[in-house]
């Protein structure tokens, strides 16, 4: 498990990124993306589109927050018109690198400020182009909200879709929320010690170098209350027409305690997937 170092109030204007851990990132991804993105989140995102749309082939969807491109990746195999945008200009140049398809483009981007002043969108981008705009266990990396929010109002289609999918804010806080199996009752607990404060976290890609006295490299996790992000979205005009809450599906190991785990985390969820749309 990643170590979490002290955390503070949250800089709402903090320009954050993965470039620092590119080459780690990349690797744990690859291809294919993780075992969750595999099981759990793109077979979820997918579900969501086909809510919307009879199919995911023909859309034009943009991937905030990229990273390597794993999305655009799979979205683009089902014959989806993808652009992927990130910060980090190493993690582009893995996208680039692992994508031979000639339906996705990339561009280094911030997706904090993808408006100019007048309102206008930057990199060429259009006003009322994308039929949906996913934003994939990164939300949870930028900050502020609301010019992202206001991005994707001013990018979708009306009627488009916004889907973001993170780790659920009400259960998995770093620094603030752990297992816990209590022996009296031999019973899993997830027990948690802060939620409603928005805050940030620093977290050591590597806390075996730091553990021996090495520098880490580290990203920043900035938590937010369910509240913050319903809220902001509907200011924004982005109405949440539905919500998924995903389960792990990883096997524990057998023991004693891991049957009474295995219940704990079919009923705690590890993700929450957002689905709003722009109505007008």
């Amino acid at each position: 498990m990643n170590k979490r170092r002290v955390s503070k109030k949250v800089n709402k204007h903090k320009k954050t990124h993965w470039g620092s851990v590119a080459s780690w990132y990349d690797d744990y991804i690859g291809q294919e993306g993780s075992e969750f993105h595999q099981t759990i989140i793109m077979p979820g995102i997918v579900k969501m589109l086909r809510s919307t749309y009879k199919s995911v082939e023909g859309l034009n969807i943009i991937d905030f927050a990229c990273g390597q491109g794993v999305l655009c990746r799979y979205l683009s195999k089902r014959g989806a018109r993808c652009t992927g945008i990130d910060l980090a200009k190493e993690l582009i140049d893995k996208a680039k690198e692992r994508s031979n398809e000639t339906n996705i483009d990339y561009l280094v981007g911030d997706v904090t400020s993808l408006l100019n002043e007048d309102g206008s969108l930057k990199f060429g981008l259009k006003e009322n182009s994308f039929d949906a705009i996913t934003i994939v266990l990164a939300i949870q990396n930028i900050s502020p909200l609301t010019p992202v929010w206001k991005a994707a109002y001013s990018l979708l289609k009306k009627g488009g879709s916004l889907i973001i999918v993170m780790m659920h804010p009400c259960f998995r806080i770093p620094q603030s929320s752990d297992w816990n199996f209590n022996n009296d009752l031999h019973r899993q607990e997830r027990v948690l010690w802060r939620y409603l404060v928005s805050h940030e976290v620093s977290i050591d890609a590597h806390p075996g170098k730091k553990a021996s006295g090495k520098k880490s490299a580290s990203t920043i996790h900035f938590h937010r209350p369910l509240q913050s992000y319903i809220n902001t979205l509907g200011n924004a005009r982005l109405y949440i027409e539905h919500i998924d809450e995903w389960v792990s599906n990883k096997k524990e190991q057998e023991g004693v305690k891991s049957e009474e785990l295995m219940r704990a985390k079919s009923e705690i969820p590890m993700f929450l997937a957002i689905q709003a749309r722009k109505l007008d």
